[in-house]
């Protein structure tokens, strides 16, 4: 009866091990396991002599488990066979023998009716009769279960394991592996010819509505690690699909390494804990992406890290350790040591005033204050923006052999370098420049540190690919928990809007409270913004000092934050309350003791979700933290791909349409294009973006989760009765803001339009500065509209290019009058990022860069049509509309990569054409009912818009007739009047937008 020691061993009851479990021995194993038609037989129909001789080890003995065939609902012939002595087939031993020659199944174990009769009655759902079966109620329980899609469901890997479950409570079934809950249909040469699905039997259990816990294994080993996760992803992906609501239950992997190990080790509480702690799919997906799992060198478990003796022959040293740990600190005395032994420094950021900070605590000078020709000369610090032979730096990669390199808050500068805006024009040479300083600096005697919070292995593992070598990183993690101390108290505050928070806000401040606010927005557009807040406090509270930090604030002489980064702390208490955008985010210490009592953020969706836990902390005290956030993201990077091949392929498949589209307009370079630049940073970008986009889907749970993984507690604000003030403000606190935000904007859009002329000659002057107050800043913006729209520069278009007025009417153009021009609009912007990469492109840039595919896919879907026709009467019923729906239902994916634009399964053919105008800046309009076959039908038309789009077009349409070289792109242009709405303009290369 070994078999009943091992599985109490791993917290079964005895109970179910018997209903369950048998012991085998002699030529039993192999009546249970060979029963497979598959397998060599002999004429008389016995089993080939050479397949019972591979399985003659079972003669020795050992236990057989199975259950019951869910399918069906009897007992199940498919099992496993655990033998006393397993075989050895190449050096690995093989602990588990399942039926060979037969599809795996699931172990959905007979479950006591005692145990069964416990869960119904902690879920408290009722047991039927005709539930229960009446040769053995044991076997009825998963008929139950599938009757009641209310019960949650645990699956993991391993009979045993799901028997420890079971014995705790807890609904389970197991697969005999990780990957074994799907199958993936393959030809006799192995080729894909399917998508995957889920097992028969996990597809009966996989009722829609059910929540379903993945539950395996937590190991330490980076390869097992991945694959553990992979099988997550692909299972839990085939779950949603089918309807449910996955959850995923992790735990330190130093507290046991199956969830058996995890409840007989450390009590079924620890289990019940992670059980309540799982994470949505999607909210795990993001946080798989900020995984460690490269073996650690030092370990230290320190509230700050201690001085580290790092080998001098290590190249690449990784430091992760939590916020306010003393990382600079430590780098700090590791540049000094650097500076004495006379090896150059380089220290890598992407936020100026944070990167001066960060070089006046290394002793180092700003690269806009460093002479190298000096004899004191130990290097300086740049922003990677800058890491090209253009730059100000004029920076050469072959000047830092052998030098060392810092790059502090790394996975933040390698996004930034990867995706930023800043960096676009200058992508593909910045790149090739840090690729290079990478190989010259691991490749000559000298080392890269880099140090994060939320160091990742997709950090280091883009590090290795670009030095081109095999490196093995030295890894310094801190594993440091905290004590009650630095623990925060995180209110959060769920709703639509973060009005709640505002209200208690204004309330901390009437009561004396002294809050620092940090808020993802700064522009007068948003409600929510730095200056619509700092203008609502002020107004609330005349006699309180408030200073707002943000870009323009910083870059304001006139200001009073103006430098204030250098001498944070010695401004910040002068202050009642600050108020501080993202430009703070990362970088920034803020030691400042009982000055501040309490942090206030509200995250809209545009930060990631690691930047807001940043943000949180960089106030270093423990005080409480009151944060709202966005429930989900607007902000995607390419199609919103959570998965690296999806968002990779649709990426590719999109640059190979818009070379198409080139190649149609005899671009001539197009021969010596590298369009496989750099895949190394392609592949670290789409890394980054996956993770920025499963943030975003669940971005308020993946910020909660984060903040609770760092050990913070999260209260719910609802549950908290604050203490009041007299200050009303719940009711008419967002009609407030409302006034104040429109006011102070319409001001500001006043002032811009009454700034005066620049001539051209003034305006790059000015352009040039790197500090402007906002008068001049006023100045540019004005020059820059009039030059774009040539108009009147008036409030109103000031409020409409704030709107994203100039990318829609610029589409519309396109589509409409500017179609000739099109190919050569692409051509010149397809030429300007060759040419700067000397004829390499980054395929995300060049990709945003081109309009053709958009123009293509808007014309294969009618919108010209219906433009032309705009007093056409539009209905649901329309047999042209509905085959437009057809279209776009189909094709869903493709439309999103190509328009950025999501089409739902149920959107009607009026919603879908409602929103494909809505990408040129029109609108449509209900303009009656009428009654069709006794039912009530909607009938819409097309709004003229009400701007001055008409006389831009002929201003941008006068200067296209006047460049030189333009050729009509569209050869033979038809009259499009004559055609169908689904039969735009017969050209071959348009189907590629659904080809797609």
């Amino acid at each position: 009866m070994d078999h009943l020691r091992e599985w109490k061993a791993s917290g079964v009851s005895e109970e179910l091990t018997q209903l369950n479990v048998v012991a085998l021995e002699g030529t039993s194993p192999s009546e249970y396991l060979l029963y497979s038609n598959s397998i060599p037989r002999r004429n008389d129909g016995r089993v080939s002599q050479g397949f019972l001789q591979r399985y003659a080890h079972t003669d020795a003995g050992g236990w057989w488990c199975s259950g019951i065939d869910v399918l069906s609902g009897e007992e199940d012939i498919w099992g496993c066979f655990k033998p006393d002595r397993p075989r050895n087939n190449c050096n690995k031993v093989i602990k588990y023998e399942h039926p060979p020659q037969a599809a795996t199944g699931l172990f959905a174990l007979k479950v006591p009716f005692s145990l069964w009769k416990n869960i119904a009655d902690s879920l408290k759902i009722a047991i039927a009769e005709s539930d229960i079966k009446s040769q053995s109620a044991d076997l009825g329980f998963w008929q139950w279960l599938g009757n009641h899609p209310e019960v949650p469901l645990c699956i993991t890997e391993g009979a045993k394991k799901a028997g420890a479950l079971l014995s705790a409570g807890y609904p389970t079934v197991a697969l005999p592996g990780i990957n074994n809950g799907y199958r993936t249909p393959k030809d006799d040469r192995g080729k894909r010819i399917g998508k995957s699905h889920l097992i028969p039997q996990l597809a009966k259990l996989a009722t829609p509505g059910r929540v379903v816990y993945l539950v395996f294994d937590r190991d330490s080993k980076p390869k097992t690690i991945k694959a553990v996760n992979a099988a997550i992803k692909k299972t839990g992906y085939l779950l949603e699909k089918a309807g449910c609501q996955v959850k995923v239950v992790t735990w330190k992997p130093s507290l046991g390494k199956g969830v058996d190990d995890l409840i007989v080790e450390r009590g079924r509480e620890y289990f019940t804990q992670a059980y309540n702690d799982a994470l949505d799919l999607a909210t795990w997906k993001a946080k798989s992406w900020t995984n460690l799992t490269y073996s650690t060198d030092i370990e230290v478990n320190s509230r700050y890290l201690p001085e580290l003796d790092i080998p001098p022959q290590t190249k690449l040293i990784g430091i992760k350790s939590p916020k306010g740990t003393g990382k600079t600190k430590a780098l700090a005395k590791i540049v000094a040591e650097a500076i004495a032994r006379g090896q150059k420094i380089l220290v890598i950021g992407h936020r100026v005033q944070l990167l001066k900070q960060l070089c006046k605590r290394f002793n180092l000078q700003y690269v806009t204050e460093a002479n190298s020709s000096d004899a004191s000369f130990a290097g300086y610090g740049l922003c990677i923006d800058s890491l090209h032979s253009s730059s100000q730096a004029k920076f050469d990669p072959q000047d830092w052999s052998n030098s060392l390199v810092i790059i502090d808050e790394v996975e933040q500068v390698l996004w930034h370098t990867l995706n930023s805006s800043t960096c676009k024009e200058r992508r593909v040479e910045i790149l090739k420049c840090f690729k290079t300083l990478m190989q010259n600096v691991l490749g000559d005697g000298g080392q890269v540190y880099i140090a994060d919070a939320d160091l990742s292995d997709i950090a280091l593992d883009y590090l290795i690919s670009l030095s081109g070598m095999e490196i093995q990183p030295y890894i310094v993690e801190n594993i440091w928990q905290g004590d009650r101390d630095v623990f925060w108290q995180v209110y959060n505050y769920e709703g639509k809007s973060p009005k709640k928070l505002v209200s208690n806000l204004t309330n901390h401040l009437q009561q004396g409270g002294k809050p620092f606010v940090c808020l993802s927005a700064q522009k007068l557009t948003s409600k929510w913004s730095t200056q619509t807040l700092e203008a609502y406090l002020k107004q609330k509270f005349p006699q309180k000092k408030i200073l707002r930090i943000d870009s323009e604030s910083l870059a304001d002489p006139s200001h009073p934050a103006y430098g204030c980064i250098a001498k944070l702390e010695e401004v910040l208490w002068q202050y009642d309350a600050i108020i501080a955008s993202p430009s703070i985010e990362t970088g920034i210490s803020i030691d400042l003791k009982d000055h501040f009592t309490s942090v206030w953020a509200i995250a809209q969706g545009i930060q990631a979700e690691n930047a807001v836990r940043q943000t949180l902390s960089r106030l270093r005290q423990n005080v409480p933290r009151h944060l709202w956030c966005a429930a989900y993201s607007f902000n995607k990077i390419g199609n919103g791909s959570t998965s690296i091949p999806g968002l990779l392929s649709s990426n590719q498949r999109f640059t190979q349409l818009n070379i198409r589209l080139l190649q149609q307009s005899d671009f001539t370079y197009l021969d010596d294009l590298d369009t496989g630049f750099q895949a190394e940073s392609l592949l670290c970008w789409a890394k980054m973006a996956v993770r920025f986009n499963a943030g975003a889907i669940n971005y308020r749970n993946s910020i909660l989760a984060g903040l609770k993984a760092e050990g913070h507690e999260i209260v719910d604000a609802a549950k908290v009765k604050f203490e009041r003030s007299k200050v009303k403000t719940d009711n008419c606190l967002v009609a407030a803001i409302t006034e104040i935000s429109t006011q102070n904007y319409q001001a500001e859009c006043s002032a811009i339009a009454n700034s005066p002329s620049l001539n051209d000659k003034q305006y790059q002057t000015l352009k040039k500065r790197l500090i402007k107050s906002i008068a001049e800043r006023r100045k540019l913006r004005k020059h820059e509209l009039k030059e774009r729209y040539h108009l009147p520069i008036t409030p109103e278009l000031v409020s409409l290019d704030d709107e994203g007025w100039y990318q829609k009417i610029r589409l519309h153009y396109f589509l409409t009058v500017g179609r000739p021009y099109l190919a050569d609009r692409d051509t010149k912007m397809a030429r300007k990022l060759i040419e700067q990469g000397n004829g390499s492109l980054f395929l995300p840039d060049f990709n945003n860069s081109q309009l053709g595919a958009i123009v293509g896919t808007l014309e294969l879907m009618g919108i010209p049509i219906l433009l032309q026709d705009i007093s056409r009467e539009l209905r649901n019923t329309d047999p042209e509309l509905q085959s437009l729906a057809a279209i776009a239902h189909t094709n869903r994916s493709e439309i999103k990569t190509i328009l950025n634009l999501g089409i739902a399964k149920n959107y009607s053919p009026i919603t879908i054409v409602s929103r494909l105008l809505n990408k040129i800046g029109c609108k449509i309009k209900c303009m009656r009912y009428e009654s069709v076959a006794k039912k009530r039908v909607r009938v819409y038309q097309i709004v003229t818009p009400e701007d001055k789009r008409e006389r831009v077009f002929t201003h941008w349409l006068n200067i296209d007739r006047q460049r030189p070289g333009n050729s009509l792109f569209w050869s033979g242009d038809l009259d499009r009047s004559s055609q169908s709405i689904l039969s735009p303009v017969a050209s071959n290369y348009l189907q590629l937008s659904l080809d797609l």
